[in-house]
């Protein structure tokens, strides 16, 4: 009896610890972020990715005119690869409720955009004008459907604006 007495404050210990990680858990899920919240953490992920953006994408559309596709498809697989690593950043915050359902939507939207700048890339490093055309025309496309999916949120930086980039 005397050792599983030794056993309980350890027992108490762990279920403490358990506790403690658990109880902030649960309610970070039963108080999701109000919608200026959920902006207010979500811009400045989407300011840095549009910079790194610009940066990356800035003279692209020259390079293209000037037949240099392979250098310039490097530049849409950089460009596929830093709104990668914006996306997975944006789809860890919590949503708030009452936009969840439209907020997911958008997140698989930008995963698309992701998706279509990578094509973009790989079709101008092959030298394949008419599949990078018609990947931008895609890309172009999900933008807009991206844009129209949150249009009643007061994003800035989080708005797909291409011309910034080209």
């Amino acid at each position: 009896m005397g050792s599983s007495l030794k056993k309980l404050p350890l027992s108490c210990l762990a279920v403490g610890v358990a506790l403690a990680v658990a109880v902030p858990s649960a309610l970070a899920i039963a108080n999701p972020p109000t919608e200026p919240e959920y902006v207010e953490t979500v811009e400045p992920i989407c300011k840095r990715n549009a910079d790194a953006n610009s940066r990356i994408l800035t003279g692209v559309k020259q390079q293209v005119q000037k037949g240099q596709l392979v250098s310039a498809g490097k530049r849409f697989i950089r460009a596929s690869s830093a709104l990668g690593k914006a996306v997975t950043q944006i789809a860890a915050v919590p949503k708030p409720t009452e936009d969840a359902v439209k907020l997911t939507k958008w997140i698989g939207l930008l995963k698309q955009q992701k998706t279509g700048l990578l094509k973009v890339g790989q079709a101008l490093k092959t030298e394949d004008k008419p599949g990078a055309q018609k990947a931008a025309n895609s890309l172009k496309r999900a933008n807009n459907e991206a844009n129209a999916t949150v249009i009643s949120i007061p994003f800035k930086e989080c708005r797909i604006e291409a011309s910034r980039f080209l």
